[in-house]
């Protein structure tokens, strides 16, 4: 027998004896004399008085239960679910597929032309205005100007910076110099190109 089996078996042996133990003490006890009206009773026994109707309590009346009746809640008239367009257990699935596969609701938008979006709320002020290129869908009016390209702006290059819309600094065509480290009178290894097949 493993250690487990015996700890498993050991708690369950405790449990089988902790319950018959206060089975045994429930069934030994003496009950409890029953009360005769009118006589006093014993001490250390609990007793239930009986609260006469609309007498308070603490402070309190203490309210009738609701009758029993109707659901405080009405059924709604149409149960199904999902938006409303397909009904059944399943339709919000249908309902889901047909959002993801278009969630802004573009397919109605007529071809050719943009979506149009949501009128402002009211009391919204004027959209704010728009970087150039940028083009709005439900404020028309809050595109920005299209401005000209700038020729040549900006602050002018550093020491030894070159545009790179200008022609090629000097020297960038040049073979690269010697190594320094070279012996004397050793040639540069030629580099042969790959034979073409």
């Amino acid at each position: 027998m493993t250690r487990r089996r015996r700890i498993a078996s050991a708690a369950i042996a405790s449990t089988l004896i902790g319950f018959g133990a206060l089975g045994m003490a429930s069934a030994v006890a003496d009950p409890a004399p029953p009360l005769i009206p009118g006589e006093p009773v014993p001490p250390g026994q609990p007793v239930i008085e009986p609260v006469p109707a609309g007498d308070p309590v603490g402070g309190d009346v203490i309210a009738a239960p609701p009758p029993a009746g109707p659901p405080m809640v009405p059924e709604i008239s149409n149960p199904k679910y999902g938006s409303g367009n397909s009904s059944g257990p399943l339709g919000f699935l249908k309902d889901a597929w047909n959002q993801a596969k278009d969630p802004y609701n573009f397919a109605e938008t007529p071809e050719g032309e943009m979506p149009g979006g949501a009128p402002p709320p009211p009391g919204a002020g004027p959209a704010p205005q728009l970087p150039p290129g940028f083009k709005s869908l439900n404020a028309p009016g809050s595109e920005a100007p299209p401005t000209a390209p700038q020729e040549g702006g900006g602050p002018p290059l550093p020491e030894g910076y070159y545009p790179i819309s200008g022609p090629p600094p000097p020297g960038y065509f040049d073979a690269p110099p010697p190594a320094a480290d070279a012996p004397p009178g050793m040639a540069p290894i030629p580099v042969v190109p790959p034979p073409t097949p």
